[in-house]
């Protein structure tokens, strides 16, 4: 996995308003080669993604270095269809807890949800990452927000580069840029998110009510997300009486729904089904399996469609996957 490090203080005397903003003018592989495609900034923000790319990369060899079996874990993580990130990340982590407390300590897990640039399991990274080439990240983010496409750049150089020795193997020079330090994908699924709330009740139901409340409690940004402006003792009052409570702004109407929309997303949606960032992860995937086959083509050797052993293992909602999924594609997250 190549490395190209941003200048240090490189943004010290400051940037413009255009540069926050710079986009490139049409989609682009992020690895030259590889058949996926994004917008994404350049500029401040191009950078702050290439020190996150270091950093992931390191502890990757790292983990490869000591002999661990690295696997990908592919996971909501952005506040999309009545979820919420937090609540993402705290998924992603058991699940990772779950899974290694399964395979035991020969592997090595790579949550995203531990390298988030803004949410709280990232704290500091992407201030971090700032500092270290001079940004004024207040301004930046002020000005611009990343978007899609930023991470998903990030995340396929990740998952796709390799040079020609990872740990202690040697790679065929076919086989560069195939996703070689990684073992496996294991994307999230219901399964995975219901033994999460099961956690906390004796049903789905109960369990994600269960959470809500408790998170609602004792989550300052958590009950910020799901707050509305209702008169709780006046509803109160009402209920206690009888009375018909006055919902003159809809606030209640809109709390309802709030609640609503969190359940149907965790009881239903909350896996890498509905993640757009998830169905890149996917493509990445297919395309890995297939430059491998690809790469190891040998009809002398009764292996006209490449090598099937040496394809990316791949495991949805706690099961491997059937051997066609493993090279079927399906539709786009941010990829263009």
């Amino acid at each position: 996995m190549k490395n190209s490090k941003p200048d240090s203080k490189k943004w010290s005397k400051g940037f413009t308003e255009a540069q926050a903003k710079g986009m490139i003018p049409e989609p682009q592989e992020p690895v030259p080669g590889f058949p996926m495609r994004y917008l994404w900034h350049t500029g401040p923000w191009f950078d702050i993604f290439e020190k996150q790319i270091e950093l992931i990369a390191s502890d990757i060899r790292r983990a490869k270095a000591e002999g661990k079996l690295v696997v990908y874990l592919s996971c909501p993580i952005s506040s999309r269809g009545g979820g919420y990130s937090g609540t993402n990340v705290d998924i992603a982590k058991h699940a990772e807890r779950t899974l290694l407390q399964r395979w035991g300590e020969g592997f090595w897990i790579l949550n995203p949800a531990q390298y988030q640039l803004e949410s709280k399991a990232g704290t500091g990274l992407m201030n971090r990452h700032a500092e270290q080439l001079g940004i004024d990240i207040a301004l930046l983010r002020k000005q611009a927000a990343p978007a899609g496409g930023d991470y998903m750049r990030m995340w396929t150089r990740v998952l796709v580069e390799n040079g020609g020795r990872v740990g202690e193997r040697d790679i065929a020079g076919a086989l560069l840029n195939t996703g070689q330090y990684f073992d496996a994908y294991y994307f999230l699924g219901p399964k995975d998110v219901q033994s999460f709330f099961l956690a906390e009740g004796d049903s789905l139901t109960a369990g994600v009510q269960a959470y809500f409340a408790r998170k609602y409690a004792t989550d300052a940004d958590f009950r910020a997300k799901f707050r509305k402006p209702l008169d709780w003792d006046e509803l109160s009052r009402c209920n206690q009486k009888g009375e018909e409570f006055k919902d003159k702004d809809g606030a209640l109407r809109d709390w309802t729904l709030l609640r609503s929309d969190f359940l149907r997303y965790y009881g239903l949606r909350a896996s890498a089904n509905f993640s757009l960032g998830s169905h890149d992860e996917w493509l990445i995937f297919s395309h890995l399996n297939r430059l491998r086959r690809e790469a190891t083509r040998n009809p002398a050797k009764f292996m006209a469609d490449g090598d099937a052993g040496e394809q990316i293992a791949g495991f949805f909602d706690g099961n491997q996957v059937d051997p066609a999924s493993t090279e079927i594609p399906l539709s786009r997250g941010y990829s263009c």
